[in-house]
Order: structure tokens, then sequence, then C-alpha cells
């Protein structure tokens, strides 16, 4: 699966590739596996917001990827 445009933006924003965020979040795989808004969890859409909606998985788990990568 490959992030959506608002994930991709979202992380490009912070200097984040999707590489770089595949490979913290899936063990060092640099094939994005989780959903398309950018959660690991590859049900996030229809689970944990609509796909109107913006994630907040990504807004929150960036604090946990820009702390391991201060």
């Amino acid at each position: 699966m490959q992030l959506n445009e608002e994930a991709r933006e979202f992380l490009d924003g912070r200097g984040i590739s999707v590489r770089e965020w595949a490979m913290y979040w899936q063990s060092g795989d640099p094939e994005w596996h989780g959903d398309a808004c950018g959660c690991p969890d590859d049900r996030c859409i229809g689970h944990h917001h609509g796909a109107d909606e913006p994630c907040g998985c990504i807004r929150s788990l960036i604090q946990d990827y820009l702390h391991e990568h201060a």
C-alpha cells in the first residue's frame, strides 16, 4: 500500500521520507504495509477515522518518531 497525498505531505513537511517512516514502524522494512493515511495499522481508515477525516494516529505517532530522531 502507498501513503496518500495527505500523509506524504504531512511527513514531507517534517523532513521525513516515506521510506524512513516505513522503516521506523516496520522493523527496518522499507515497503509501507500500514494504511494509506500513515498509520501502521492497515485498518485505520474506516476504523480509527473516516475516509474523509485526517488521521489522528500519524499526528500522534510523529512525536515518537521525532523523539527517537532528535
